[in-house]
């Protein structure tokens, strides 16, 4: 009878192991990092078609392939980048939602538009896609002084367009502005495909883009000067001056978008190391490589702890051309 009652009790055990081992078994795997059947969004906050959108449909392709996960690129404009910002900011701290982020990000940060890289943790840095100042090709200016000249001769009268005032083009705008009297009035577009659309179809007079946006519209676009210190290595741009060799050696203002991922705050470690590895592991394909060499693009990769040092000196960058313009309200 002992006997009977123990081959009860181990048969009991047995069954009830089996039973509840699937439930361990499932809750285990709710941890893991991706789940395959989840889809991880880049939220580019600015409009399709512009040179930022255009980096990160490359990158993601790559993580894709590399991956086998399920990435896609979600485009929410407005409010220059704070609109797309505040998307990631107030979801979910899950790592299913990354955003394009940038020295846009920290533009629109310090303008108060959004609680930005304050409130949003650090994946992996890109790179760097320096500013050119361009005119549709039918207007009369041939270099950045004589457009200066005009300008000074019809105060207020000439658009300057941008990007958007949450961007860095918007800052660069501010800055030319500020170097040249505020000859200029300064436009913000929502963001560079609107940008370009408005200067090619004639309502803006001239607009600051990144290189591959001009590389992309080389046809009806006339650059006057390329910001930064280097020719492009694009090229077709390759002969477009300096500032220095435009006349303005000692103008100081952002000269390129710097491009970025990021996560919400509190996001897991295990999350944040998976999406780090992947972005580096696509970083470094051939064929994000060749997309960046065919656009000027300057590497600039650094990842978690050493992209949030470097992300610091772009910040310390930032600060006083914003406070000199008026726009810093951190």
């Amino acid at each position: 009878m002992e006997a009977c009652m123990k081959k009860l009790v181990c048969v009991m055990m047995f069954f009830l192991i089996v039973i509840t081992l699937p439930l361990f078994s499932a809750g285990t795997s709710e941890t893991v990092f991706p789940d395959p059947e989840k889809t991880i969004t880049i939220v580019v906050p600015h409009a399709a078609g512009g040179g930022t959108d255009l980096i990160f449909r490359a990158l993601v392709e790559e993580m894709k392939r590399i991956s086998g996960q399920n990435f896609i690129v979600t485009n929410i404009t407005g409010a220059g980048s704070a609109t797309g910002t505040n998307e990631v900011v107030n979801g979910s701290a899950d790592g299913y939602t990354m955003l394009g982020a940038g020295t846009h990000t920290t533009a629109a940060t310090m303008q108060g538009l959004t609680e930005g890289y304050k409130a949003l943790d650090y994946i992996v840095a890109l790179n760097w896609d320096p500013f050119i100042i361009a005119v549709r090709n039918d207007k009369p200016w041939r270099t950045l002084k004589e457009l200066e000249t005009a300008a000074k001769a019809n105060p207020g009268k000439l658009s300057f367009g941008n990007a958007g005032m949450g961007g860095a083009t918007g800052v660069a705008c501010v800055g030319m502005n500020l170097a040249f009297d505020k000859v200029f009035n300064v436009t913000p577009f929502n963001g560079g495909a609107d940008l370009i659309a408005s200067v090619l179809g004639g309502h803006c007079d001239v607009g600051i883009f990144s290189q591959s946006e001009v590389k992309a519209n080389m046809d009806s676009l006339r650059p006057l000067a390329i910001l930064g210190g280097a020719h492009s290595t694009i090229p077709e741009l390759s002969s477009v001056p300096t500032l220095a060799e435009a006349g303005y050696p000692s103008l100081n203002i952002p000269s390129g978008s710097f491009r970025s991922l990021m996560v919400k705050n509190g996001t897991s470690e295990e999350a944040k190391k998976w999406l780090a590895d992947i972005a580096e592991k696509a970083f470094n394909s051939d064929g994000f490589q060749k997309f960046m060499s065919s656009n000027g693009l300057i590497p600039a990769f650094h990842k978690l702890d050493d992209f949030a040092a470097y992300d610091a000196t772009i910040i310390a960058d930032y600060e006083p051309i914003l406070k000199e313009a008026g726009l810093y309200k951190l």
